[in-house]
């Protein structure tokens, strides 16, 4: 699978596995983040075919700028993945006013954002895949994750539109699904998870960043598909979803004894 990737949000976690993954398999990768600590010491590990770039996905000038750059200094990439994101967990009047705004900012207009700036140079190529990356949350909204899921369920409308509206130019579009995975952001989101949530999710299956990743990487070769779900417990859990919603419903509410 050689050519070159750009991965947003690939200092840490899921995006610095797929990085990790695409290296080794031959890829030249660009790796993308807000912070130069972390784009320095993913680099220090992924070393000769990589390279890093400091972009805040929230700013869609600043981000088309880097984006233009870059296919000016080492060309258009065939391979875009964007996992930029984050979740704050709590009740909706809980919720800090800033990380509503900021959950929308990111995980959606970041999407937006980046595939905004990347579309014109994939378009003239004539061929790319985007990778977008929702959540299980995007898929079943979650009791303790409005906005969060709000934000998900909108880059999987996002990315099954602009699948049909590029689709034309010969490139492709997938969204990637995972579930609770083992990342230094869910162990921040950990801390925030009220009693009711962390108790709800004792049953949850959690995927390591590798994992999800290798999922992707054979999504990629696969060459059709377009909901990526890694795990077997969130492959029955995405049928459920779509075929026994009731069912869904009574294990994602919050229990009525607590309201």
């Amino acid at each position: 699978m050689p050519g070159l990737a750009f991965v947003f949000g690939g200092s840490e976690g899921i995006g610095l596995a797929v990085a990790r993954r695409l290296v080794a398999e031959g890829r030249e990768v660009v790796v993308l983040s807000r912070s130069a600590a972390k784009l320095d010491a993913a680099l220090a590990e992924l070393g000769a075919g990589a390279l890093a770039r400091s972009v805040d996905v929230t700013d869609a000038a600043a981000t088309s700028a880097v984006v233009d750059a870059l296919v000016a200094e080492v060309g258009v990439p065939d391979l875009v993945v964007t996992t930029a994101g984050y979740a704050r967990p709590g009740y909706l009047e809980d919720l800090p006013a800033d990380d509503v705004t900021g959950m929308v900012a990111i995980n959606l207009l970041g999407t937006i954002h980046v595939c905004r700036a990347v579309l014109p140079h994939l378009r003239r190529a004539g061929t790319g895949t985007i990778v977008t990356t929702s959540s299980m949350a995007g898929l079943a909204g979650v009791f303790g994750y409005t906005v969060y899921s709000a934000s998900k369920f909108g880059v999987i409308g996002f990315a099954e539109a602009l699948r049909r509206e590029v689709r034309p130019y010969g490139l492709r579009v997938l969204v990637l699904c995972p579930p609770n995975t083992l990342t230094p952001g869910f162990e921040e989101e950990n801390r925030h998870k009220p009693a009711e949530v962390l108790a709800a999710e004792e049953s949850v299956a959690t995927l390591t960043a590798e994992q999800v990743a290798d999922t992707l990487v054979g999504a990629l070769r696969r060459r059709r598909g377009f909901l990526v779900v890694p795990g077997r417990d969130s492959r029955l859990a995405a049928v459920a979803i779509r075929h026994l919603p009731f069912v869904v419903d009574r294990a994602l509410r919050r229990p009525t004894s607590s309201t």
